[in-house]
């Protein structure tokens, strides 16, 4: 009986752990399923991005040269920074803040060229970036944003303010422009479309640590990003695996 008990329950015991074994090795495939998945939306919301942006930037280029004016050659070499980044930054997980709030200014000079430098864009970065790093491109499509459903038309009735602060391990992002609809365009629906993009990156990598507001009351348009438990010494998430 001794034997017979002694041999059940090392048995058990060993099928037991065969099985947590198993379960184990099912759940580290899920996960890393899941990760891949997660991987490949990402990149697919990026590569939406990056041609959108491309084209926006073309055209100015393109304005610029058939009237022949002389800031075409600066506005090749800003249109160059900015693919350089986008090309090599856009790849990694994770950006220099830094870098990004550059890729904004960049990319502000390059569509004054086609609204006028005397248009009314400000761009406001306080608070303090050192080491701080953020998923890349992910706020230049709310300048963008802005740009094109704002900055339009005739720039002595349109606006364009944009402020960046960095505070306690928090960013806070605010971008808000007049409402400008022209005949015939689909304003509602070919904005929804692009910030729809980045709400669904933001869940995908900042999960619970992020809000993301849109104002569409009156006669501004505002959108409010907030990330939060962002550790500038590890210039990444805390504890959290992008």
């Amino acid at each position: 009986m001794k034997f017979f008990l002694v041999f059940l329950g090392t048995t058990t015991l060993l099928q037991l752990s065969k099985e947590w074994f198993e379960l184990n090795a099912a759940r580290q495939k899920m996960l890393i399923l899941e990760k891949e998945k997660i991987d490949a939306e990402l990149k697919a919301l990026a590569n939406q991005v990056n041609p959108h942006f491309l084209f926006n930037s073309l055209n100015v280029i393109y304005s610029l040269v058939v009237n022949q004016r002389k800031e075409s050659a600066e506005a090749i070499l800003k249109l160059s920074d900015i693919l350089r980044y986008v090309i090599y930054g856009s790849s990694t997980k994770l950006v220099s803040l830094s870098d990004e709030a550059q890729l904004i200014r960049n990319y502000i000079d390059l569509q004054r060229f086609r609204v006028g430098k005397d248009s009314k864009i400000s761009f406001e970065f306080t608070g303090a970036p050192d080491r701080l790093e953020i998923a890349p491109m992910l706020l230049l499509p709310l300048v963008e944003n802005g740009f094109k459903h704002g900055i339009k038309g005739d720039v002595d009735h349109t606006f364009l303010n944009i402020s960046l602060t960095v505070e306690a391990g928090k960013l806070f992002f605010v971008v808000e422009n007049n409402k400008g609809v022209h005949p015939g365009e689909e304003e509602t629906s070919s904005r929804g479309v692009g910030l729809q993009n980045i709400r669904n990156r933001l869940n995908l990598i900042y999960k619970e640590d992020h809000s993301f507001t849109i104002d569409d009351a009156g006669n501004v348009f505002r959108v409010s990003l907030e990330l939060r438990n962002l550790d500038s010494k590890n210039g990444n998430m805390k504890n959290k695996d992008l």
